[in-house]
């Protein structure tokens, strides 16, 4: 009868080992339940497995909750965390923003990059980072405002593609003038097809069809002269260049 609670305990702390794992639930918990066996596992299933089903079978309406993002800790998030607490400092917030990206937690990431933009304001890379965040959960009118913050300190940040994303932002958020403005700034200083090509449009959105169609042409009059690596990477630009022409009567030799 022994032998058999014992097999028993072990079969349920090996289920609540996987549960664990599974759930990306932090390490020490294992630790715990091998070193305190076999209450270790009666300890997990309450305080952390009871406690995440009974969230969702309490859920209203029969529906199942919408998936929430849950923090991943990682060595490198607890580390980070660890310096947080002992220093304080700008660089540590923004490094722990930047691995909340890595992981796409953007929500998670907001409250660093901002923690480290107060502390320190010329700290560029947070200020990036938490455009990247706002552009990521879709928020462009707040990715915006932090690419606008960034590039008027340095118009040519990670270059040139912090003014790009501002051009991006507007258009993606309907303010086409700006958009416009913008993408205009972009190809006065950068040589990126994707610019042109939504300069381009634009110009055509707002009635100028032949200044539209002379940048459609100019993508691919500059194509020619690419790199092989560069045509690859440009290629899709250059067939949309192709396909506007087309749907505008113009055919190239």
């Amino acid at each position: 009868m022994t032998d058999l609670l014992i097999y028993a305990a072990a079969g349920f702390m090996v289920w609540m080992c996987l549960d664990c794992i599974q759930r990306r639930e932090h390490f020490i918990w294992i630790i715990i339940m091998i070193i305190l066996f076999p209450v270790g596992a009666v300890a997990y299933f309450f305080v952390v497995k009871n406690r995440v089903t009974t969230k969702v079978s309490g859920s209203t309406g029969g529906k199942a909750p919408t998936p929430i993002r849950k923090e991943v800790e990682t060595e490198e998030t607890l580390q980070l965390k660890e310096l947080i607490e002992k220093f304080n400092k700008a660089f540590h917030y923004e490094k722990l923003g930047q691995v909340y990206i890595e992981q796409k937690s953007y929500a998670l990431a907001i409250p660093q990059f901002e923690e480290a933009i107060q502390r320190d304001p010329e700290l560029l890379e947070a200020r990036y980072g938490l455009a990247k965040c706002y552009h990521g959960l879709g928020q462009y009118d707040q990715a915006g405002v932090a690419l606008e913050a960034l590039t008027t300190i340095d118009k040519k940040y990670d270059y040139g593609n912090a003014i790009f994303g501002l051009a991006e932002c507007y258009r993606l958020s309907g303010n086409d003038e700006k958009a416009l403005e913008t993408y205009g700034e972009v190809i006065n200083s950068f040589h990126f097809f994707k610019a042109y090509y939504h300069y381009a449009n634009l110009l055509d959105k707002s009635g100028k069809k032949q200044e539209a169609i002379d940048y459609m042409k100019n993508i691919i009059g500059s194509s020619k002269d690419l790199p092989d690596y560069k045509l690859e990477k440009e290629q899709f630009w250059i067939d949309a260049a192709y396909k506007f022409l087309r749907k505008n009567g113009v055919e190239l030799a």
